[in-house]
């Protein structure tokens, strides 16, 4: 099933590799950055006028689409180079074809040097399918937060390129296996955070308890004795639903110190 969040996600890469910045796009494509902001945030669905817009800008819809990149992007993206001969001696001409009445211009240099630009691609040392959805799951979340939370909130593209400085890498998928619980911790702490704004269950208070209820139950499901005697002790109930907001963020933040400090042997 393709997901709208990693289609936006892709989206974002392809504006980003063609060297478009986001108000170039949106300008290039004739359509406000706002409505071009909603794509990338994958909420609005890609219409088959944009995308053929974007085609011809060079973006590989193909890839935007299905994660697949398309079998003649490297033969275009050679095409648009300028062309290179070398004579006997040594000596390097740039090559560009000219339209009619173009002035040409030709320029000679003694000394050629050739840059090769090595790419890695992701392996066995790097992190799984299965662990690359986690964290693109995660990065839906926080990007969804932070549109909902702040006046100027992170895109896809910030949350991404933050990610990728904490673990160091140039792209996600390189993140390396043993750094998968390093990358996972950053997102969680950078949620936590989000859910602990003091606006966060005003903007969207269903979510915002969901997730508490979910955190909750998760990390006391193997005790959920004490959590049974903390909620009767503390605030006289039998069950999370019937918690106020700021209960259930006392009860979230009890749980989540518990679950900092080393467990006693009798467990408490």
């Amino acid at each position: 099933m393709i997901e709208r969040a990693d289609i936006a996600i892709r989206l974002v890469e392809e504006r980003t590799r063609t060297g478009f910045t986001q108000a170039d796009f949106a300008r290039k494509l004739d359509i406000s950055r706002e409505g071009l902001r909603l794509y990338e945030l994958g909420q609005r669905g890609l219409s088959a006028e944009f995308l053929a817009q974007a085609a011809a800008l060079g973006v590989d819809v193909q890839y935007v689409l299905t994660g697949v990149p398309s079998a003649n992007r490297a033969e275009a993206e050679k095409a648009a180079q300028p062309q290179v001969n070398v004579s006997s001696g040594g000596n390097a001409n740039v090559v560009q074809v000219a339209q009619a009445g173009s002035t040409i211009h030709l320029v000679n240099t003694q000394n050629h040097v050739t840059h090769t630009k090595a790419e890695v691609k992701p392996g066995d040392q790097h992190i799984t399918e299965a662990q690359a959805a986690k964290l693109t799951e995660l990065v839906r979340q926080i990007v969804e937060l932070e549109t909902q939370l702040k006046k100027a909130p992170k895109s896809f593209r910030s949350v991404w390129s933050a990610l990728n400085a904490h673990c160091g890498v140039t792209r996600y998928l390189l993140i390396a296996l043993e750094d998968f619980p390093k990358a996972e911790k950053y997102l969680r702490q950078w949620i936590g955070r989000l859910n602990s704004m003091a606006s966060a269950p005003v903007a969207d208070n269903e979510t915002w308890r969901k997730r508490r209820y979910s955190y909750i139950k998760i990390n006391t499901k193997d005790d959920s004795d004490w959590l049974a005697a903390y909620l009767k002790k503390t605030f006289k109930v039998t069950s999370l639903t019937e918690l106020s907001d700021e209960q259930l963020d006392r009860t979230y933040r009890a749980v989540a110190a518990r679950k900092r400090k080393p467990r006693s042997p009798n467990g408490a």
